[in-house]
């Protein structure tokens, strides 16, 4: 049974602090609001993580030595991975996670939306409705 990238974060203690971490390893350096939406990409918009919980976190990483400021821009600053935190991921010399998602897309998570979405349908504003039956035609057009 292949890994799943997302559960293996999950199954590890400090998941945001690895997640953290892990999207740097395999992104590059990024700001604060970038790795939000990279997490928020990667959980398929089902969680977006606040700023109070991700600044604090990166000066913790920061203050720890596994990840520092790798430049300033205006007042953007730009994180990016120590050798200390790629050891402290697993990147180097150990068993290495799996890799990321190659793309955005779980059909299990699209099941648990169309769900959703089945059970809330009277409680979805109308404009969100039209759009919904929109791609839906557009998926039928594609399936058919």
């Amino acid at each position: 049974m292949p890994h799943d990238f997302m559960g293996w974060l999950w199954r590890r203690r400090g998941a945001l602090r690895d997640i953290v971490l892990y999207i740097l390893a395999f992104k590059g350096e990024l700001t604060g609001a970038q790795i939000i939406d990279e997490i928020e990409r990667w959980s398929f918009g089902f969680w977006r993580p606040s700023p109070g919980s991700i600044y604090p976190l990166l000066d913790d990483l920061e203050k720890e030595g596994l990840i520092k400021i790798s430049r300033i821009d205006g007042v953007k600053k730009y994180y990016s991975l120590t050798e200390e935190g790629k050891r402290a991921l697993g990147l180097m010399g150990g068993i290495n996670p799996p890799p990321p998602p190659p793309s955005p897309f779980n059909v299990d998570e699209f099941i648990s939306a169309a769900r959703y979405i089945i059970d809330n349908w009277d409680k979805i504003p109308v404009e969100d409705r039209e759009r919904i039956k929109k791609i839906l035609n557009d998926l039928n057009k594609v399936i058919s």
